[in-house]
């Protein structure tokens, strides 16, 4: 006869974690841990070191816990990176009701860059979901909020807030890969900028790319005040083209 099997206990997924569904142990809890305290050290570590150096037994170790310790709180690794993504962008700042609703736009723009900038390691994370966390959801809130009763219809607002959310979070990326390039060459930016655009001069010809050729003429890709690897004027420009487009559409509807 094959003795019975003892049934596992059902493991409390990322959204349960998030929202405190399943906040406590099961079993044996040592004094001291929590989800909020694992959460915590484990955004330290990050940090420091990246996705790459994070692990449950660095968790562990730092908390002078063991890794099984852990596991009483949080299934795993891919579990606790979902609680520490949500855990790290924090709560958006509350809106004033008296601000434009571009500025309000604007502001919420620079204030994910800001979390960005902090947690560049939120950048790593592939985003297989919608917003799901409390705090996810507090963001998207807050742009919601900003667009909402402009003059769009409900399913235009969604379409503009995922728009912007995404450009912003990919544009955040590519800076951060290009602020990379001097750390870990350890050339100069001024120097990879000035590399730049003498490779651009003898690599753009009219015949193939006259566009981009006028560019590099005119002078485009030459070293300025602006340091070549910074998106933040691309981004400010077309953040507020985006929104007179938006002014424009919402005025021709008369709305």
């Amino acid at each position: 006869m094959t003795p019975e099997r003892k049934a596992r206990a059902p493991q409390p997924t990322s959204v349960e974690l998030l929202w405190g569904a399943k906040n406590k142990p099961t079993r044996g809890p040592r004094p001291g841990l929590s989800l909020e305290i694992i959460a915590a050290t484990a955004i330290e570590i990050a940090d420091e070191v990246g996705l790459e150096g994070l692990s449950m037994q660095a968790v562990a170790s730092r908390l002078d816990y063991t890794a099984m310790s852990l596991y009483r709180y949080v299934p795993g690794k891919e579990q606790l990176v979902d609680v520490i993504y949500d855990t790290a962008l924090g709560l958006p700042r509350p809106a004033t009701g008296s601000e434009d609703w571009r500025a309000g736009v604007h502001g919420w723009v620079w204030a994910m860059l800001g979390v960005y900038k902090e947690h560049p390691w939120l950048l790593r994370i592939t985003t297989n979901s919608p917003p799901l966390g409390p705090n996810q959801l507090a963001w998207f809130e807050a742009l919601l909020h900003h667009v909402s009763g402009i003059g769009l219809d409900e399913e235009e607002v969604v379409h503009l807030v995922i728009f912007v959310t995404c450009a912003v979070r990919d544009l955040a990326r590519t800076s951060s890969d290009l602020a990379q390039g001097p750390q870990q060459s350890g050339v100069p930016v001024e120097e990879m900028a000035q590399e730049y655009a003498l490779a651009m001069k003898h690599l753009v010809g009219e015949d193939h790319f006259p566009a981009l050729s006028k560019m590099v003429a005119a002078g485009t890709f030459e070293p300025d005040e602006t340091q070549y690897n910074d998106i933040m004027p691309s981004l400010e420009f077309g953040l507020q083209r985006l929104l007179d487009g938006v002014d424009g559409y919402i005025s021709a509807r008369g709305r």
